[in-house]
Formats: C-alpha cells, sequence, structure tokens
C-alpha cells in the first residue's frame, strides 16, 4: 500500500526556513507594538514570541506536510507551553534592555537565545525519520540487541534497562501463552525476550537477525519483509502477536494494525509495549539525551533519525489508536516509569471505514 504523499526536503532546510520566519515574525510584531503602538517592550515581546510559537504550530502540521517530522505536540499542550514560554522570554526581554541599553539590541539577543534553547530543547527531539532509520537498521549486527544487556558494552544503566524490557516482556507474553498457542512477533529483531524457546514466528526486515535468532532456538519460523503491513502469514493462524516497541517507528498504523487483525485468531491477543513517550517525561528526556550523544558524539546515523521514533504514546494515545483499527485496550501499564505494558483484543463490533488511495487522494 502507497504510503501518503509527502515533501521530501532535508530537515535542515525546514528547520532554517522555519526558525527564521518565526523570528522575523516575532521581531517585527514585537518592533510595531513597542515603538509604533507604544506598548510596554515586555508585554510587546510577550505577544510577539506568542504570535512566533501559533505560526510554528500550523507551519509544522499544516504547511509542511512530512508526518516524519511533524511537530506532534496536542494543541491544549502547546498552548499552555506557549504561554509558558512567552512570559520567559518577555522576562529574559526585561532583564536584557538594561544590559544592551536598546530595544532593538536586546530583542535581537533574546531571539538568539531563545532560538538556541529552541534548538536544542525542541526541534532535535522532533526530527524523526522511520524510513531513514530503518535503512540504519537493517544493517545491524545479528547480536544487536544481545549487545545492549552487555554492561562492558553499552554501561550499566543501558544495560540494566534493555535486560528488563525483555524480561517483563517475556513474563508479558507468558501472561498469555499456554502450551499449544502459535506466536507470531512483528518487528522482532533477533528475538532476545524469547531465551525460553516459544514457537515463535518472527517478522522484521534484518533477515541476518532472523537467521540468527532461529539458530538460537529463538524463533520457530521466520519471515524476512520490508513491510509489516505484507507478513505473508496465515490469516487467523496465531493466537497470540507481539508488537514490542515497533508502533512508535510505524507510518501507517492503520495498515499494519490491519495485518495484525487479518492474521490473530479471533479470539486471540495482540500484546504490545511502546514507550511512555510524553513532554519532558523520563522517557523523553532520557531517550533525547541519548539520541544527541549516540548520534552527534558517537556518529550513529540511527540515533541521529532519533531511532524511527515517529509517534509518542501515553495510555490515552495508545487507547485511541488500537481503538481506530479495531482493538479494544483489555489491559496497560507503566514498566519502570519508561515503557506501557498493554494487551488487546479485536472489537467485534468495528468495520473498517473507507479509505481512499494516496492517488486518489491526491486528484
Amino acid at each position: 500500500m502507497a504510503g501518503p504523499a509527502r515533501w521530501r526536503y532535508p530537515a535542515i532546510l525546514i528547520l532554517l526556513l522555519g526558525g527564521v520566519s518565526g523570528a522575523a515574525l516575532a521581531l517585527g510584531s514585537t518592533l510595531f507594538l513597542a515603538q509604533g503602538m507604544g506598548w510596554d517592550p515586555r508585554a510587546a515581546f510577550f505577544l510577539g514570541t506568542l504570535l512566533n510559537q501559533g505560526f510554528h504550530f500550523v507551519y509544522y502540521r499544516v504547511i509542511h506536510v512530512n508526518p516524519e517530522i511533524q511537530l506532534r505536540t496536542p494543541l491544549p499542550t502547546h498552548f499552555l507551553l506557549s504561554l509558558a514560554v512567552s512570559g520567559l522570554s518577555a522576562g529574559l526581554l526585561g532583564a536584557l534592555l538594561p544590559v544592551t541599553g536598546g530595544l532593538v539590541p536586546s530583542l535581537l539577543a533574546a531571539l538568539a537565545i531563545l532560538s538556541l534553547v529552541n534548538l536544542l530543547v525542541n526541534r532535535i527531539s522532533t526530527f524523526s525519520s522511520s524510513s531513514l532509520a530503518s535503512v540504519e537498521y537493517r544493517g545491524m549486527n545479528e547480536s544487536y540487541y544481545d549487545d545492549h544487556v552487555d554492561q562492558a558494552k553499552v554501561g550499566r544503566f543501558k544495560a540494566w534497562y534493555h535486560g528488563s524490557r525483555f524480561d517483563r516482556l517475556a513474563e508479558h507474553v507468558g501472561q498469555w501463552y499456554r502450551k499449544g498457542m502459535k506466536v507470531a512477533d512483528l518487528g522482532c529483531g533477533n528475538c532476545r525476550w524469547n531465551l525460553a524457546g516459544l514457537p515463535v514466528t518472527g517478522v522484521d526486515i534484518n533477515e541476518g537477525m532472523l537467521r540468527w535468532a532461529k539458530k538460537q532456538g529463538r524463533l520457530k519460523d521466520f519471515r524476512a519483509r520490508p513491510d509489516l503491513s505484507r507478513t505473508g502469514l496465515p490469516t487467523r493462524g496465531f493466537h497470540l502477536v507481539v508488537m514490542s516497541e515497533v508502533l512508535e517507528h510505524v507510518l501507517d498504523h492503520r495498515a499494519v494494525l490491519g495485518e495484525v487483525r487479518r492474521i490473530l485468531k479471533d479470539d486471540g491477543n495482540f500484546l504490545i509495549t511502546v514507550p511512555y513517550d510524553f513532554f519532558l517525561g523520563p522517557f523523553f528526556v532520557l531517550f533525547n539525551l541519548n539520541c544527541l550523544y549516540m548520534g552527534y558524539v558517537k556518529g550513529s546515523r540511527y540515533h541521529r533519525f532519533r531511532c524511527g521514533h515517529v509517534h509518542h504514546f501515553t495510555k490515552t494515545r495508545l487507547r485511541e489508536t488500537l481503538r481506530r483499527n479495531g482493538f479494544l485496550l483489555t489491559q496497560v501499564r507503566v514498566v519502570n516509569g519508561l515503557l506501557l505494558y498493554a494487551s488487546a483484543r479485536k472489537d467485534p463490533a468495528w468495520s473498517a471505514e473507507p479509505r481512499l488511495s494516496s492517488r486518489s487522494a491526491r486528484n
């Protein structure tokens, strides 16, 4: 199934265009209000910054249509954050005015400081590319996930984090698995969680990981597929379908979750884990710091694309994503404050809504 049409401009060009345009709007509106209308400079800059924030909301949601690098902050949250940023900006300008001795130099200095902070805190944290990250992932070493539980290779915290998530996933699957059940793991990597050797059929884009996992006894069978919406697995062939930390990478949830519905038995269980990723939450902070370090200090292109994380899940967002695609969430819990572990079943009352093809939608 063809993906949505989108503009393919370099991320740095999009960033610069949005930043320059927004700064010009803030500067022009502040000067007009302060010098032309006689407003207090701080109040003028407050409103100018608020207009700048509104511009960026429109720019990343409407004007720029690439779904991989949109700013995805919900409108109420974005508005509250915009008010906070505008208030801090007004305070910054007030502090700079006595130092610079003039409105224009103070405005330019404030905009420079705000642009730098915005770049570090906001923009880098929202640039992701599922498609580019998947290119990097496809060539990763077969023992990549095993390496992540080795303290000597990744450090104590990372080894604990990844070891814990694999152990908890094994427990999560074990809660539902009964002897004789068939299990499919979509986006399984080398299936590091399945050290017990359950009869799992794995699907992934990294064929090296799949072959290695089968040799290790973690997979009974596998399919190397570039698209999880076309697994080639039998219809209603599995009692359990597992997707662990995959949905945040998937651009087209409708297609992939439609495939899960197809291969899952009507009374089967869909087992999901995703990052518990809300703005300025523990995962958000740690993940973005790690991406900055690994991407720009250690040189990992995979991390420069934020590992392909193009969706950010809370309990509500996960429930709504599943509901829109024919599943009822039956259980969800937060693990280590960083991940969501959930289970879902098919919604018997759900029916797929008609969908225009991308070609029809463009005509």
